[in-house]
């Protein structure tokens, strides 16, 4: 597996994986037509480009896909985030939001995410991240257990 930067050129790429993996990991819990409209309106050229550009955005992909052309997985780092419900000394500055961080389904249990998760926590150290957070569904244990593994609580 290696590790590829996202650029703006990717957002169709993003597009379509973020939409996979929202699917696989959330969609038994919208109907239909919720999860398209979700879908439809998060995922646009607009958003992604903009992520791209504010974010810290990778690719986890097969070794013969260096261009990410068919990537399995990505994190987005979102740099000076706050939760609104966060007290204001929570978290030290400057503090990190792990935006997203999705595998494939077909992907997860590989070895693909704990690659790509010190991979982001690495970059963490590298522009001088004093904290991270992150929001997971409450429901979604497996996701919960694999952020305990890095210190994520």
């Amino acid at each position: 597996m290696i590790i590829v930067p996202a650029t703006v050129e990717h957002w169709e790429v993003l597009s379509a994986l973020a939409k996979q993996t929202f699917d696989e990991t959330f969609g038994h819990i919208y109907t239909p037509s919720d999860l398209e409209t979700h879908l439809n309106t998060k995922y646009t050229h607009d958003l992604m480009v903009a992520e791209i550009k504010s974010e810290i955005v990778y690719f986890l992909c097969n070794d013969d896909d260096a261009a990410a052309r068919a990537p399995v997985g990505f994190f987005q780092l979102k740099p000076n985030s706050r939760n609104e419900l966060m007290a204001v000394d929570e978290f030290a500055d400057p503090c990190w939001e792990l935006h997203r961080f999705y595998l494939t389904n077909a992907t997860q249990g590989k070895g693909g995410g704990s690659l790509l998760m010190r991979f982001a926590l690495e970059k963490l150290k590298e522009v001088g991240a004093k904290s991270l957070w992150l929001s997971v569904w409450s429901e979604n244990f497996k996701a919960q257990h694999f952020y305990e593994k890095f210190g994520i609580k």
